[in-house]
Parts: C-alpha cells; sequence; structure tokens
C-alpha cells in the first residue's frame, strides 16, 4: 500500500520535500514504519533558510554531497487518517541527512614555515652622549638644537671650566712637586755615594798607616773611627736611596692626577663621534648637566644623535618562533603607515636573553633587529611594521592541507575519498608544517583526494556509510 509522507526540512534555498513511502502491512491504530525511496523529481522547494556550519574551508576546497540512505520511523507523532474503504495515510518524518564533504587534491608544491610579529621602525644608528661622570658643572654653550645635522667632529656644547682648569693646574703643581722631590733623592743618593767612597778611602788609610802607628796611644782609636765612617756614610746612601724609590709613585700619581684634569678639561667640550642628527637635547644653558639624562627608543645621554638617513625594525618574537630565527635570514618588511611600500631586510641580531611579559601572562619574547635597506620615502622613526621570516622550506614536495590530519596516539591519520566516494584512513608521516600546508613524508601520493571537512555524518570507511575517524581520534585544532 502505497502513502504520501510530507517530510519539511530547511534546505540552503528552503525545501519542502514530497516523496513516496511503501508501508509494511501493520494495523492502523500501529505505528507505521516508511522506507523513503528516492524523491520525486516534482519535489517543489518551500520553507525557510538554513545554515551549514563547514569546517576546515580553506583555498581550492572542493564540495561534494553524500546522500546516506535513512529510515524514517513514524511513531506516535504520525498522524493516522482512516476513511471508507481505502485508508490514507499522512506521515510527518525528517528527510534524509546530507554531509557536505569538503575534499583537496594532494599536489606537488613548495610548503615553508613563516613567523611572523609586529616591530618598531628605528634610526640604524642612535648614541647617547654625555659628558665624563665625573664631571657635575653647568653647561656653558649649546651649539646645537633638536633637529640639526652634524658632521663628525663638530662640537656640539661646552661646560664651565673654572673648576676644571684650577684642577688642572693644581694637578701640574703636583706633578712638579713629585718631580723635584725624586731629583732631591737622587742628588742624596749621589752625595751619600760619594760619602761612602770617601769612608772606605779613610779606612783604608788607616789600615796602612797602622803598623807605623805602634806604641801610640790612639792608635785603636783611629782605626775605630775610620770604621764608623764607612758605616755612618753606608747608612746615609740607603736613606737616599730608599728616598729615590718613595719619589717614583708619588711622581707617577700626580701624572695620573694631571692627566685626568686634562681629560677633564677636554671632555667639558662635547663633539659629534659620528655623523648624524640631533634628535633629543636635556638641558639648557645654565643648568646641572652632571646626570641628567633623557632617553629615545631606550638610548639615553645629555644629545641624543642618531641616523635618520638608516633605519631597522625591531621586533618582539615569541619563544617557539625564535628558535628557527638566525642571523642573515632575509626578513619581508611592511609598514602600516606606507601602504605597498615593502621591503626585504635581514636579521642582524637576535636577542640571547627572552624578555617576560610584565603582565603576568607567562609570555616570553625574544628582540630581533632587522636591517631595512633602501628606506621608502616617508619612512620615520617610531613607526610600526611587520616582519615575516621564512624558518624553513621545502621545494617540490607531496603536500596536503593541514586541515586534512586527524591526530591519533600514534601520530596523524587522513581520510582519503575513493572515487565511489567511500572513505578510507590512512596513517600518514608528516615533514614540516606550513600555515596551510603540510609536507607528506610517506601515507599519500599525489592525485589523493583528501577530505578537510565536512558539516555531517562522512561515510564510513571502506563501505560507504556511516563513519568518521577511528575511535582514538583527536581534535585537529586546525579544524575549528
Amino acid at each position: 500500500m502505497n502513502s504520501i509522507l510530507r517530510a519539511e526540512r530547511t534546505g540552503q534555498a528552503g525545501t519542502a520535500y514530497f516523496g513516496r513511502f511503501t508501508t509494511c502491512g501493520l494495523q492502523d491504530d500501529s505505528p507505521r514504519i516508511a522506507t523513503f525511496e528516492k524523491p520525486s523529481a516534482d519535489i517543489q522547494p518551500r520553507g525557510t533558510d538554513w545554515g551549514i556550519g563547514l569546517q576546515g574551508l580553506g583555498p581550492r576546497n572542493e564540495v561534494e554531497s553524500v546522500k546516506t540512505r535513512t529510515k524514517v520511523i513514524a511513531g506516535i507523532a504520525a498522524v493516522l487518517v482512516v476513511g471508507g474503504a481505502g485508508t490514507g495515510i499522512a506521515l510527518s518524518a525528517s528527510a534524509p541527512e546530507e554531509a557536505t564533504v569538503l575534499t583537496e587534491t594532494v599536489q606537488v608544491r613548495d610548503v615553508d614555515v613563516t613567523v611572523a610579529a609586529s616591530g618598531t621602525v628605528d634610526p640604524g644608528l642612535e648614541l647617547g652622549l654625555q659628558f665624563p661622570g665625573a664631571l657635575t658643572g653647568q653647561l656653558a654653550t649649546l651649539d646645537v638644537a633638536v633637529g640639526d645635522v652634524v658632521a663628525e667632529g663638530d662640537v656640539l656644547a661646552t661646560m664651565k671650566t673654572e673648576a676644571l682648569e684650577a684642577a688642572v693646574a693644581s694637578a701640574r703643581s703636583g706633578v712638579a712637586t713629585a718631580r723635584t722631590t725624586e731629583l732631591q733623592a737622587l742628588q742624596a743618593v749621589e752625595a751619600a755615594e760619594q760619602a761612602v767612597v770617601a769612608a772606605r778611602l779613610a779606612y783604608e788609610n788607616v789600615v796602612d798607616d797602622y803598623p807605623s802607628l805602634s806604641g801610640q796611644p790612639n792608635k785603636p782609636i783611629a782605626l775605630e773611627s775610620a770604621q764608623a765612617g764607612q758605616a755612618t756614610a753606608a747608612a746615609q746612601l740607603g736613606a737616599a736611596q730608599a728616598q729615590v724609590i718613595a719619589a717614583g709613585p708619588a711622581k707617577t700619581s700626580a701624572q695620573a692626577q694631571l692627566t685626568s684634569a686634562l681629560a677633564n678639561l677636554a671632555g667639558a667640550t662635547m663633539t659629534a663621534p659620528a655623523a648624524g642628527t640631533v634628535v633629543a637635547i636635556a638641558s639648557e644653558v645654565g643648568e646641572p648637566i652632571g646626570t641628567t639624562t633623557i632617553g629615545t627608543q631606550g638610548t639615553s645621554g645629555f644629545i641624543i644623535l642618531a641616523a635618520l638617513d638608516e633605519f631597522v625594525v625591531t621586533a618582539e618574537f615569541a619563544e617557539g618562533d625564535v628558535v628557527g630565527i638566525a642571523v642573515g635570514q632575509k626578513v619581508s618588511l611592511e609598514f602600516d603607515a606606507l601602504a605597498e611600500q615593502t621591503r626585504v631586510g635581514e636579521v642582524t641580531h637576535v636577542a640571547p636573553f627572552g624578555v617576560v611579559d610584565p603582565s603576568g601572562a607567562s609570555l616570553t619574547t625574544y628582540e630581533v633587529t632587522i636591517s631595512v635597506p633602501n628606506a621608502p620615502a616617508g619612512l620615520r622613526a617610531g613607526m610600526t611594521a611587520q616582519a615575516s621570516i621564512t624558518t624553513e622550506e621545502r621545494v617540490g614536495v607531496v603536500a596536503a592541507p593541514v586541515t586534512a590530519l586527524v591526530p591519533t596516539d600514534d601520530g596523524f591519520i587522513v581520510r582519503v575519498q575513493g572515487e565511489d566516494g567511500t572513505i578510507t584512513n590512512v596513517d600518514v608521516e608528516v615533514g614540516i608544517r606550513g600555515g596551510y600546508y603540510v609536507e607528506i613524508l610517506s601515507g599519500l601520493s599525489e592525485g589523493d583526494r583528501v577530505v578537510t571537512g565536512s558539516d555531517g555524518e562522512l561515510p564510513p570507511t571502506d563501505t560507504g556509510f556511516g563513519g568518521g575517524p577511528p575511535e582514538n581520534a583527536r581534535e585537529n585544532p586546525d579544524l575549528n
């Protein structure tokens, strides 16, 4: 007995399906079990729109529909209409479920791993200039203003030098005194040496004349006197030599004090160590400058000098990304304020120590310095730049979308769709993982069609009905 089924379902265009069921011969007051046959061609759409949440939709995905055969049970909710010698049964039921499968063909392509971070444009050269730390005087002259371009050796500012000049004079006097003391000690040594010679000659004379003095009462006294003269002369020589030794360090110390005083006096005049532009000045004429500093981009000093015709980008990369970054790598640079102005820079420095996020987010970043060749017109220090670095690259390898990977306890599987729609789970070994594609080392071949997502239950593996990934499969975060 044929009956009419009216099954409503919302569809992409809004649909109401009408089809025929073949019912089994049950009692009129019993639930009817009907098997849905293929909807007739005269089905007319009606109803409200719906939305399909497609997961893993990526570039070059192809969408296919897999219609699964569905058994509809019309139970207590069935509406039974009985009349006359014939019986007509109208059933409200669900239409067949339709799974929209997203697939992509495995191809040979290039795969790369790229890391990115925001950064700040800084001058290529930034110098913090300061008067010598020992100086605590006041600023006497200021010969430049912010924005001035200077050449190497140009005078920038001077300090008051009265006290410094007095210190130089005092140090010079100290050196002169030390030299005089040393000279006097040397002269004393010379005199003592002559006295030693004279005492020795006197003693020798006494010894020579000693036999002729036999019987004279002062004979022993003469010998003792000569011996005492020798001892005295030797002691005086030792004392003079000690004075010379002591005079040496004193003279050295006095000379060091003079050198320092002269350096301080010279340091009171600040000159440019390199060509550049004055970007900051800390003090005005007449103000104390001993400890005054001002900083831009972390550089401090009394005057900040920068090379504004050369720039670098300083970017903070996450610890998980910096492991693949090395000096010499090429960097793609874009500047937020300068549309369509891109440059290819180079990594010049990678910080050896990371900085922990002070907000307590447990995020550690590493500072990477990148050169900016041929800086575009209008680029200024402090602007924001976007830096992208390719840390790994594979050329001409078998690759599949990352969204096709299904993590398992043993690695990854990929769901491969055959020409007949059958879904097969295939174990794969992966290599480097790019932003959208992953290198496939084994398990897939060029031309295989892999499932990247669906909005419903997939056909089972190897049979074409029901299905999905294996029980030990885990969620792939790239599908969310």
